[in-house]
């Protein structure tokens, strides 16, 4: 595995993503895209 600059910022994406992703299954539980 190498080691760059931007796996930090990677790090933070996945982080933040699906910190937000649990955070609106949470507040809106079975709202998901519809047809």
């Amino acid at each position: 595995m190498f080691w760059t600059p931007y796996a930090d910022w990677i790090y933070v994406v996945v982080s933040v993503s699906g910190m937000l992703l649990i955070i609106a299954l949470v507040l809106r539980p079975g709202a998901g895209p519809r047809p």
